[in-house]
């Protein structure tokens, strides 16, 4: 008896050690990028590694003041989040209908839509390219937006129709044999029941659109140019601004940090594409 306690004890304790090692691993790159970023631009790469330095905050002030940075910035955001918002308001009403209606060839309906993730972006980007020339979505906002939805829409269906099918349907009967109508049932018993589910695709879809890079490249040229996009001029040709890249990058990050730790609560449930709810 005591050795079987023994031995829980030594598996415990290798699963800590192993969580631990996992942690430092994954945390590793992180740490060094945050070192980076508060070098002095001549420190920043040093060998060996100076691990003891006196922080500054001169990268990120020259981060502020650069304009082009800041409206890169801005243009990220703006496109990004209004993505979010319309791809969540088009695609968990269809994923909504995918799962309790009688679709007329439901199967090939979903993997139409699955289809649009299927191929790489680089067979998909010159044909995008020509459809913003000849509607004068090149280089806007407005193209932006449009082309994260396209990219997020299969996501946002498919992980949400999973979810809603993990609902009982016997939730909305009961709502509206107590009289509520089928649109009343869906906003007072669906939809909270579904909020991990849509803050989880929420968070997938910013972050799809966040670290877009390929598309930009190609869809931009001045007006929306996007931060992903920006964060390459510290690269040059001749040197690479390792500070300020770092610098930049750990900008690109606090957003998507923010929006995890605030929607952390939701994400296992969401994640599991309602299974949860199901068992």
């Amino acid at each position: 008896m005591a050795t079987s306690s023994s031995d829980g004890g030594l598996k415990e304790v290798g699963r800590h050690a192993v969580l631990v090692l996992w942690t430092v691993v994954a945390l590793f790159p992180l740490a060094w990028i945050t070192f980076m970023s508060l070098k002095p631009p001549g420190e920043a790469i040093t060998l060996p590694p100076d691990w003891i330095f006196l922080p500054t905050v001169y990268n990120y002030i020259q981060l502020v003041q650069d304009a082009a940075f800041v409206h890169a910035y801005a243009n990220s955001l703006i496109s990004v989040s209004a993505s979010v918002v319309l791809v969540l308001l088009v695609g968990v009403p269809g994923a909504y209908v995918l799962s309790r209606y009688d679709v007329p060839k439901k199967p090939d309906v979903l993997i139409w839509i699955l289809s649009s993730r299927m191929l790489p972006p680089v067979a998909v980007v010159i044909p995008f390219f020509v459809i913003f020339r000849t509607f004068d979505l090149y280089d806007t906002l407005i193209g932006l937006v449009f082309m994260y939805i396209t990219i997020n829409i299969s996501v946002v269906v498919w992980v949400m129709k999973s979810f809603f099918d993990g609902i009982p349907e016997s939730l909305e009967e009961a709502a509206m044999v107590d009289g509520a109508t089928r649109s009343q049932a869906f906003r007072k018993v669906v939809l909270p029941s579904a909020v991990p589910g849509i803050i989880s695709v929420a968070v997938i879809s910013f972050i799809f659109a966040w670290i877009e890079l390929l598309f930009s490249l190609v869809l931009t040229n001045n007006q929306a140019v996007t931060v992903s996009l920006q964060v390459y001029t510290f690269i040059g040709s001749r040197n690479i601004e390792y500070s300020m890249l770092a610098a930049a990058s750990m900008a690109m990050i606090v957003p998507v940090l923010i929006f995890l730790i605030a929607a952390n609560r939701y994400l296992a449930s969401g994640l599991s594409f309602g299974v949860v709810l199901k068992e």
